[in-house]
Parts: C-alpha cells; structure tokens; sequence
C-alpha cells in the first residue's frame, strides 16, 4: 500500500507522532467528569472554543484546533 492509499484510507492514523492531548486529557478524568466532556464533544451545537476553555479552567490546556480533530476523529486516539 503507498502512501495515497493510506491518505485515502478514512481509518488512517499517523504511525508516529504525539498523543491526542484531549485523549490524554480524558484519560486523567474522573468519570462524572468524563462523562460530561464526552456529552460536550458529542454535541455538534458546543464550540470546540468554548470546550477547550472549560477545560483549561479545569486546569487543562488544550486548543480548539486539538478538540477540533479529536472531534473528526483525526487525532491518534484509537477510540475517539
């Protein structure tokens, strides 16, 4: 398989590279918390922008631009 056929692939992830900050982010959670993000994510109506701020008023920084392709399913989380 070459390289455009990975491209091509809508299951493709990077081999390399760094974590998903919002998948390390979501690891670190406790459940209700967790939970409540996932509803958040889930929801095509919540800016990633103003999701991004909650979490960093809980203390993790994360961009827009990182929930943004958590969101598409574009990061190197195995199960977003």
């Amino acid at each position: 398989m070459g390289l455009l056929d990975n491209l091509a692939s809508p299951d493709y992830r990077p081999p390399r590279g760094p974590e998903c900050g919002l998948g390390i982010v979501l690891e670190q959670l406790d459940d209700k918390t967790r939970k409540t993000l996932q509803a958040a994510l889930d929801n095509p109506h919540a800016p990633s922008t103003k999701i991004s701020v909650a979490l960093g008023e809980l203390g993790h920084r994360t961009s827009s631009h990182v929930v943004q392709r958590h969101r598409r399913r574009e990061c190197r989380c195995s199960g977003s």
